[in-house]
């Protein structure tokens, strides 16, 4: 069986509860005045079910209510689902609980906390339905497949207050973009027309195709292979000699010949017959030492250069200063034999006023003869600093020029290095193709007997095709949908509807109602009245979870109307329930309805709840008992005292 709802819980922002708690079977009933929240319920239980937006109205449960939760049972599993209210003006909210088990009352409002997503939590309530795996394949089209989830079920479970009165549009958001299609999709399989079985055939049928596939895809190779082979025996030949493993004076056309020739050359050794051992290490050691041969170069020719330029000064300095000392000689000018301030040193005269020290002029030049002498000394050191210096140029120089020739012998080394190993490649690559080559032209055992595993093949995939033959799966959907009709029509006579005498039908290929008369098929668009519009709404539901509880579908056991007396007993017609107000027709017809809901839900029996929304309250027993609550005067959905509340 599928799950029912135990009990729909509220949450104020206080923290405080209010639980609306069904029975698990038969006609469940809140009827009340207009405006109390009853048609909320619907889209509470959808977007506890994974909608993904809220659609409960702006007002006093959007204000007041901080989480929506729902329990349902599936036998003896039972789980709890609640959503935050997305509040005011919001579409969604991320935060979705889940609590597993029976417990004696709903979570307390500080355990609520996001603790599943969405998609998690339509994955989890398919398998709690018992939505197996399945898949819809549409044979014409550019949609894909589609798998039924219990979002597609739950278009079968709901009729609200705008949906169950319209002329259009049968099930539950049949008007929104896509889902009519995928309604058409995925009823075959909520009715059983596909099932389990028929799933596990199609996966062997698509197992069987592909394997046909192969088999003939291979026996297309070899025929394509024997129309080209000699011009691709012939490149192997010339590929083969390009690369010297056959002969190159080899010349045939004789087809075995040939064929042996490529064999052989599988077998030749394609190794060159020297490869160098790699020469990259040697090359890298090469250029090491060349770089530090020619940083020792650079620095002597930097030693040099300033060895000579230090030369070159102090001989200037020298020059300049005996040109000075024999000008002065020459003139005898200067003998150095003055002893006195009063006594010239140039002639030795006295003089009348004192000169600057002559022993100072002296002193200055005692040094400069002495530094003369210095530098004329040092001369002979820096010449031999130069000839050390241009010695270890020159045997650098040698050095760098032997590095470079033994760099470019092992650059010409590796290069034939990788030019044979390239060839050995090449080779290797030719002899795999050609013994690839060879291995399709030897006929293989499985080759031998391909026609047959093809004859074989197309056999299983023809019995496999007869078992989920499309034709054999709309034979069943037609079977079913007549069964479901006689309900229909029974279901049409007890209510008095316009055409009720005639056969009603369920047309999925136009999602719609059909009476078949003897003037021809009329759809429920061109019925009149509000009467049958919702009349054939609540009798083609009753009718299809009739059969989804009678087969045991895995569709959810529970049923929504919101309103279906509205036709003849609208919100401003409310007295308190009662029908009195109301013509005779129109009492009949309230209490024909409410008596055939009542009826077919006890037909249908356990496992199936049908839970209505109304205004009406008939003063009948059966009716008395199935009230789960009367929300008049102060009660409704949200306590008065959270609405008075800060």
């Amino acid at each position: 069986m599928s799950f029912i709802i135990r009990s729909i819980t509220i949450y104020s922002y206080a923290g405080e509860t209010r639980t609306l708690t069904f029975r698990t079977h038969g006609l469940n009933i809140i009827t009340g005045r207009a405006k109390t929240g009853k048609s909320s319920i619907s889209d509470i239980l959808d977007y506890c079910f994974g909608r993904s937006e809220c659609y409960v109205a702006e007002g006093v449960i959007r204000q007041h209510v901080s989480w929506f939760g729902v329990e349902v049972q599936n036998g003896d599993g039972v789980l709890f689902i609640a959503r935050r209210n997305p509040g005011q003006s919001g579409n969604t909210s991320p935060d979705i609980y889940i609590r597993r088990g029976a417990y004696d009352a709903p979570p307390l409002y500080p355990d609520l906390h996001k603790n599943t997503t969405e998609e998690a939590l339509i994955r989890l309530l398919t398998r709690f339905a018992g939505i197996s795996e399945n898949e819809n394949r549409p044979l014409t089209g550019t949609r894909g497949p589609l798998q039924a989830t219990i979002r597609h079920a739950l278009w079968l479970c709901f009729q609200k207050q705008d949906e169950i009165a319209s002329r259009e549009r049968l099930f539950h958001r049949q008007g929104d973009q896509f889902i009519p299609q995928h309604i058409k999709d995925t009823i075959p399989y909520f009715l059983g027309a596909v099932n389990e079985e028929h799933f596990l055939r199609q996966n062997e049928l698509d197992v069987a195709r592909a394997h046909l596939r192969q088999l003939e895809s291979r026996r297309v190779a070899l025929s394509r292979n024997s129309t080209n082979v000699l011009q691709r025996l012939r490149r192997f030949l010339l590929d083969g000699k390009r690369v010297g493993v056959i002969d190159q004076h080899f010349d045939s056309d004789d087809f075995d010949v040939c064929v042996q020739t490529l064999g052989n050359a599988i077998k030749a050794d394609i190794q060159a017959p020297a490869i160098h051992s790699d020469s990259s290490e040697q090359i890298s050691r090469l250029e090491d030492e060349l770089y530090t041969l020619r940083q020792q170069l650079s620095n002597v020719q930097s030693d040099t250069r300033a060895t000579r330029l230090f030369l070159g000064e102090q001989n200037a300095y020298t020059r300049e200063v005996v040109e000075q000392r024999a000008r002065l000689s020459s003139l005898h000018l200067f003998t150095g034999k003055a002893q006195s301030i009063e006594e010239c040193p140039l002639c030795e005269s006295q003089l009348e006023a004192p000169t600057p020290s002559v022993e100072d002029i002296n002193s200055s030049l005692a040094v400069l003869d002495k530094q003369l002498q210095t530098v004329v000394a040092e001369s002979p050191h820096l010449q031999q600093r130069l000839d050390v210096l241009n010695k270890k140029k020159s045997e650098i120089g040698t050095a760098i020029v032997d590095a470079q020739r033994a760099l470019e012998r092992a650059y010409t080394e590796d290069a034939r290095a990788k030019a044979q190993r390239d060839q050995v490649i090449e080779r290797a690559r030719v002899v795999g193709r050609i013994s690839a080559f060879l291995e399709e032209l030897a006929p293989s055992e499985e080759d031998s007997d391909l026609d047959n595993q093809i004859e074989r093949a197309k056999h299983s995939v023809e019995a496999l095709e007869e078992v989920v033959s499309a034709e054999d799966v709309g034979q069943r959907i037609d079977t079913f949908l007549n069964l479901i009709s006689d309900k229909m029509s029974y279901y049409a006579k007890q209510l008095e509807l316009e055409h009720g005498g005639s056969r009603v039908r369920l047309d999925l290929k136009k999602l719609t109602v059909v009476a078949d008369t003897v003037t021809g098929p009329i759809p429920l668009n061109r019925m009149g009245s509000g009467e049958n519009w919702i009349g054939y709404h609540v009798l083609t539901h009753l009718a299809l979870h009739h059969w989804f509880r009678s087969r045991n579908r895995p569709v959810p056991g529970f049923l929504v109307f919101d309103q279906p007396s509205q036709a003849h007993y609208p919100p401003e017609a409310d007295q308190e329930g009662r029908l009195d107000p109301l013509e005779d027709d129109d009492r009949r017809a309230v209490h024909n309805l409410f008596e055939l809901m009542h009826e077919a839900s006890e037909d249908i029996g356990d496992g199936f709840q049908l839970i209505v929304f109304d205004h009406a309250h008939l003063e009948v027993d059966w009716f008395e008992d199935a009230i789960v609550e009367e929300w008049r005067g102060a009660k409704a959905l949200v306590p008065a005292s959270w609405i008075e509340s800060p």
